[in-house]
């Protein structure tokens, strides 16, 4: 019975927006590779699983992360491994015309030596329901999409851990 029913447990390993993204990601940056080495989407019956099996785990943290992810409905991961980039300073990955043209705002920008990262949202009704997360190394690219009920989980998670934003690592430029 499990061998049946581990395929949508699992969720699934290609992504058509990951692949679009990564598309436009080319065309932005013609110079620049972004190989993928992971992609990854989980929709509502793996996140039911994990939240499952995360509450018969002890930990504190685990009964957190099975609240959590209540309140999640898809969450879309893609890892790639990126060559010939521009200086990161050169970089500006919401500026691509998906995130434009779609409603994108960005919520917080981080600079690091060697690294930048974005926090995007949409909003939809007066609510948070979308959040994409994107991470540019010299050698690698993270992206994570997350849908569900995020003001409800920012809620929750400022509830549990308090402000979790160092406002001392931010480029508010």
């Amino acid at each position: 019975m499990l061998v049946l029913f581990a395929p949508t447990l699992t969720g699934c390993f290609y992504s058509r927006e990951m692949a679009h993204l990564r598309r436009d990601l080319e065309r932005a940056y013609p110079d620049a590779r972004f190989d993928r080495e992971v992609v990854v989407s989980l929709g509502p019956p793996a996140l039911h699983a994990l939240g499952w099996i995360a509450r018969r785990v002890p930990e504190d943290e685990a009964q957190m992360a099975a609240d959590y992810l209540y309140e999640v409905k898809r969450i879309r991961v893609g890892v790639y491994k990126t060559e010939d980039l521009p200086p990161l300073d050169d970089v500006d990955l919401p500026r691509l015309r998906r995130f434009r043209e779609d409603g994108w705002e960005v919520a917080v920008k981080v600079r690091e030596r060697d690294e930048m990262a974005w926090v995007l949202y949409r909003e939809r009704h007066d609510t948070v329901r979308d959040l994409y997360v994107l991470v540019l190394s010299e050698d690698e690219l993270v992206v994570a999409r997350v849908q569900g009920h995020l003001n409800r989980l920012l809620e929750r998670i400022v509830e549990d851990h308090g402000p979790l934003l160092d406002l001392t690592r931010l480029d508010l430029r």
